[in-house]
């Protein structure tokens, strides 16, 4: 059988620089809200160059998709383009409790993204209840580890972040 990588593709990926060798972890804490009636919230976690550009959706936490735009951030920047690709982050939302994310930096087009400096966005909403939107400088492709903690005021909890 004939070899179907071609040898020039090869080291053009050896030559290209990508972040693929790190891996993005970010720990979600939903807390528990004592409100009646209690509405889970509808959670966004993303990624953006400085310049505001998307670059992937790490989670995306909704029920209904008239609801989605309520998450104001991720739909304004990243959430109104890009719908038919969230099928790998989507889901329900979740009950109260701890949930862990991960990334290994590729885009959604299975491209690793460039190394540098990139925002991590966080925004919760809940029906009934509050908003609240968290973001994070980190830097991908620095090849040492990095931890970062934001503590949400509302509809947030602890969150960490740790590139390894």
């Amino acid at each position: 059988m004939k070899n179907l990588i071609h040898p020039l593709f090869i080291v053009l990926l050896a030559v290209i620089p990508s972040v693929s060798a790190e891996t993005l972890y970010v720990d979600i804490e939903v807390p528990d809200i004592n409100a009646n009636p209690y509405h889970r919230p509808y959670v966004a976690v993303w990624v953006e160059t400085p310049e505001r550009k998307g670059v992937h959706t790490l989670a995306f936490w909704a029920e209904q998709a008239d609801w989605y735009k309520d998450l104001r951030q991720w739909w304004r920047k990243i959430g109104r383009k890009n719908s038919p690709n969230y099928d790998g982050v989507s889901g329900a939302t979740r009950k109260p409790g701890s949930y862990q994310l991960s990334w290994d930096g590729l885009a959604a087009d299975g491209i690793p993204v460039q190394p540098g400096d990139y925002i991590l966005h966080l925004e919760s909403v809940r029906e009934q209840g509050s908003r609240e939107y968290l973001r994070q400088a980190i830097v991908l492709g620095k090849q040492q580890p990095q931890h970062y903690q934001l503590q949400g005021s509302a509809e947030l909890g602890l969150i960490s972040i740790s590139i390894k």
